[in-house]
């Protein structure tokens, strides 16, 4: 008998073994963390202090499903694979997992996270990030982030992945010339 797993993986099996796969950031995307970011901000002296606050993994008990998110992740799992691209670091893979599973219900094919340690800037650790899923066969169709400068440079190294913004419990799509003011 076949895992659901594995069955949900051959049947997103696109051209020449590409995975058609729809690719999410967890914080400000699927996660409301703002409670999170206030305490950190609260309770840290400086920058380093704040993200060891900001990514330990009692603090995430603060986080709450956002409701665009968790929907967008749900539609789209029905159409392919879902990837999450995260800033967090993969000391908190286990718990990143059972936090998006209990949001949403879905369980992403696979989940690219900073090493621990990494204190890149975040847009640089995500497009590494996600060159390393094109580069393991994953077809990225869609990119959902809540970063301008991730989708910026994004645009400019894949335009052929379409791009979304997501902001407030909305989102609206990410293009050149879009007449949206982004910041």
């Amino acid at each position: 008998m076949k895992s659901p797993y594995l069955r949900s993986y051959l049947t997103c099996e696109g051209v020449m073994g590409i995975r058609r796969a729809f690719t999410f950031d967890v914080d400000g995307v699927i996660v409301d963390a703002s409670r999170r970011y206030r305490l950190a901000k609260e309770l840290a002296r400086n920058k380093q202090e704040f993200w060891k606050i900001f990514f330990s993994e009692e603090l995430l008990e603060l986080d709450e499903p956002r409701a665009t998110g968790v929907e967008l992740i749900k539609e789209r799992s029905k159409k392919g694979l879902i990837l999450l691209v995260t800033g967090r670091p993969q000391k908190l893979l286990r718990v990143t997992l059972k936090q998006v599973m209990d949001f949403t219900g879905v369980r992403p094919a696979y989940i690219y996270m900073r090493r621990s340690g990494d204190t890149r800037p975040s847009p640089t650790v995500k497009l590494e990030l996600i060159d390393r899923a094109l580069s393991d066969g994953f077809g990225i169709v869609e990119y959902h982030d809540d970063e301008v400068d991730v989708l910026r440079n994004l645009m400019k190294l894949h335009p052929e992945i379409t791009l979304y913004l997501h902001y407030n419990n909305s989102y609206k799509l990410f293009f050149a010339g879009n007449p949206y003011d982004y910041g």
